[in-house]
């Protein structure tokens, strides 16, 4: 049987305006009385931390200062400065942000990446947070009498989906984990790509999420679950025959007022065909599926 391959061209990255008036950084950067407006610190910055003022420069993106890993730096403006009028500090308000898990650092570099496509280089952590990363709990059951003397290769993370015995067949995906559902349109075609081919190199699934499924997608059928979710978008039979699981979402608890809310500034023209809807109109997902309302179970 032939494989058809799909080659996809990926959009240029093209940095964006932030949508806040004042962006929040890590570090402080404050220019005193005793700045005699020679420029410098405008010159020599390659991030663009500093303006032309009338008086003296304007710190205009605090948020993109290197900080205090920039004193390894020949354009370290506070040494460079003639005469010392730039302090450099911890912003107090950056401190504050976040939680164990989605860190000020994490949030800020997520920030940082979505509007210029890159990986920040203010030294944030953007991988982990401050839970030191992966599970919150794993537990490991060893063999009786191996003790924890035991090649990797015969330690196996996989696990089998389907152990009920019945007539559907067996999955087995290598990692304890897969990609949850994120809906096409509240992201792009690229975040689905990137996630999907994530999960296809570590042999799991990657959940499409209630916003149907982009014809990009069809290589990747093996590692894919669609969603059938309350607001039935983008749901098609042909899909849910062809691909190996399908995930139902009965309800959307989490989710407060209405349940999904897609902005209509989401809805593009290919979003609105993928979900039969109008663009530009905002979308609702109802929290109940209003055809569920008990589960009786055989």
């Amino acid at each position: 049987m032939a494989i058809k391959t799909q080659t996809l061209t990926l959009p240029e990255i093209k940095p964006v305006l932030s949508r806040f008036r004042n962006a929040l950084g890590k570090y402080r950067v404050t220019v005193t009385t005793s700045c005699n407006n020679c420029g410098l610190c405008v010159t020599i910055c390659p991030y663009g931390v500093y303006k032309t003022g009338s008086k003296k420069p304007r710190v205009v993106a605090e948020h993109l200062c290197l900080g205090f890993p920039c004193r390894e730096k020949e354009f370290f403006c506070v040494n460079r400065c003639p005469e010392k009028a730039i302090q450099l500090s911890l912003n107090p308000s950056f401190e504050i942000l976040g939680d164990k898990r989605w860190s000020a650092d994490l949030l800020a570099s997520a920030w940082h990446m979505a509007e210029t496509g890159e990986i920040p280089y203010q030294g944030l952590n953007y991988k982990t947070g401050n839970s030191g990363g992966g599970f919150d709990k794993l537990r490991f059951i060893f063999p009786k009498g191996k003790g924890l003397d035991i090649p990797d290769e015969e330690v196996s993370t996989a696990i089998e989906l389907n152990r009920s015995g019945d007539s559907r067949p067996g999955v087995t995906i290598q990692v304890p984990f897969y990609f949850g559902g994120m809906s096409f349109g509240s992201v792009s075609i690229v975040t689905m790509l990137s996630r999907v081919r994530a999960a296809a190199a570590l042999k799991t699934f990657c959940c499409t999420g209630e916003g149907g499924y982009p014809e990009e997608l069809i290589p990747y059928d093996d590692h894919i679950i669609t969603q059938v979710a309350t607001g039935l978008f983008g749901v098609r039979e042909e899909t849910i025959k062809r691909v190996r699981s399908v995930e139902f979402k009965y309800a959307q608890g989490a989710k407060p007022g209405l349940g999904g809310h897609l902005l209509g500034d989401k809805v593009t023209p290919r979003v609105a065909s993928m979900r039969e809807a109008v663009a530009g109109s905002a979308l609702f997902s109802p929290f109940p599926f209003h055809s569920v309302y008990s589960v009786v179970v055989h």
